[in-house]
C-alpha cells in the first residue's frame, strides 16, 4: 500500500485488512514522504499487529517507487496492491486466494464497486451478503493475446484488485519515470510472462472515486505520460500483437484527446507556456484522427470531438474550456 497524504483515508482502507477472513497476509505499507500524520497513523497499527510492516520514504519518489520497494520486501506466494483510499470486502483475500489455487492463475484478476464521496462513510466494510449467486464467483481465463484484446484494451489497466505471484515479478517492476499510466506498462510487462490470466465475477474491490486525485488536477507537464504511457505499450505489444494496432492507436487518440481537455482548462496566459505540448496533441489527432477504421473504434462523442480538435484547434480548446469552466 502506498501511502501520501492519506490520513483521512486510512483507517478504512487498514482495517479492511485487519477483518479479513483470511488470515495469512502481511500488509507492506510504503509512506511515501507524507506531510500530513498519515506515517505516524500507520505506525499506530503496526504496533499492535505484526502482520504490518511499515516502511518510510523521507522524499516522495512517486507511487511507482513505493509499489517498487513493496514488492522487494514482500514474502508471500502472491501479492496484490491496495491504494490508501480504497478498501476490500472482508472475504476479499480468502476469496482471491482459493480462486487463484483453484484455478492455477499466474495473475487473477477481480471486480471492483465504484465508491463516490456520499457513499464512501456509510459503506461498512463487509462481504457480499448473497454469495449462492454463481455469476460472481464465475471465472474466465485467457491467454496472453486474449486479455490484451479483450480485457487490457477494453479498460482493465489498473494494478490493483489484481493477484500476481510473487514469481512472476521477478525483473519486472513500475517504470519509475512515467507518473500516470505507469499501471499500464508494468501489466504489459506481467501479461508477456504469465502462462495463465483469469478474471473472476467476484467484486470485492472498493474503488474510491477521489475528486482531489492526480487525474482531476490542473494540468502539469506531467500529464503528458499519459500519452507517452501508450506510445510505449504500442512499441511492447505490437510485435507480438500486430492485429491490435487499430485499437491501441484508438485509445493513444483517446488519451491525447483527455490531454488537450486538461490544457483547454488553462487560461490563455496559461497556456502560453505550453505551446510544445499542444504541437504535440496536434500531431498525434492529426495522424490517427481521420482514418476510418480508428474513428470507428473511438469511444461515442470522441469521432466528433477529435473532428473538429483537427479542424481548429485552438477554437475547439476555447469552447471545451468554457464549457469546462
Amino acid at each position: 500500500m502506498p501511502v501520501f497524504n492519506a490520513e483521512k483515508y486510512l483507517k478504512k482502507s487498514i482495517e479492511s485488512i485487519l477483518h479479513q477472513t483470511y488470515p495469512a497476509w502481511e500488509l507492506i505499507i510504503i509512506d511515501n514522504g507524507s506531510e500530513d500524520d498519515s506515517f505516524l497513523l500507520c505506525q499506530e497499527y503496526a504496533k499492535n499487529e505484526e502482520r504490518i510492516l511499515v516502511l518510510h520514504q523521507y522524499q516522495n519518489k512517486g507511487v511507482s517507487a513505493a509499489r517498487n520497494l513493496g514488492v522487494e520486501k514482500a514474502t508471500g506466494n502472491y501479492i496484490t496492491f491496495l491504494d490508501a483510499d480504497d478498501w476490500v470486502a472482508e472475504d476479499y483475500l480468502e476469496t482471491m486466494v482459493k480462486t487463484a489455487k483453484d484455478t492455477q492463475a499466474d495473475m487473477l484478476v477481480c471486480q471492483y464497486q465504484k465508491v463516490y464521496d456520499g457513499d464512501r462513510d456509510a459503506e461498512r466494510v463487509k462481504s457480499m451478503d448473497d454469495k449462492s449467486e454463481p455469476q460472481r464467483f464465475a471465472a474466465k481465463a485467457y491467454n496472453r493475446e486474449e486479455y490484451v484484446s479483450q480485457c487490457l484494451l477494453e479498460g482493465y489497466t489498473h494494478c490493483w484488485g489484481v493477484f500476481y505471484k510473487l514469481s512472476l515479478l521477478e525483473g519486472i517492476r513500475f517504470p519509475s519515470r512515467v507518473t500516470i499510466g505507469e499501471d499500464v506498462l508494468f501489466l504489459i510487462d506481467i501479461i508477456l510472462q504469465a502462462e495463465k490470466i483469469v478474471m473472476t465475477g467476484y467484486d470485492g474491490y472498493r474503488y474510491y472515486i477521489n475528486e482531489n486525485g492526480a487525474m482531476n488536477r490542473k494540468f502539469t507537464p506531467s500529464y503528458m505520460d499519459q500519452i507517452l504511457c501508450w506510445q510505449k505499450a504500442k512499441k511492447k505489444l505490437l510485435d507480438k500483437y500486430p492485429m491490435i494496432e487499430d485499437k491501441i492507436n484508438s485509445i493513444l487518440v483517446v488519451s491525447t484527446m483527455l490531454v488537450v481537455g486538461k490544457l483547454s482548462a488553462l487560461s490563455k496566459e496559461e497556456l502560453g507556456g505550453f505551446q510544445k505540448e499542444i504541437e504535440e496533441c496536434q500531431k498525434i489527432v492529426q495522424e490517427y484522427g481521420n482514418q476510418k477504421e480508428i474513428v470507428k473504434l473511438l469511444p461515442q462523442g470522441y469521432a466528433l470531438k477529435v473532428k473538429i480538435f483537427r479542424s481548429s484547434p485552438m477554437l475547439y480548446m476555447k469552447m471545451y474550456g468554457a464549457w469546462k469552466r
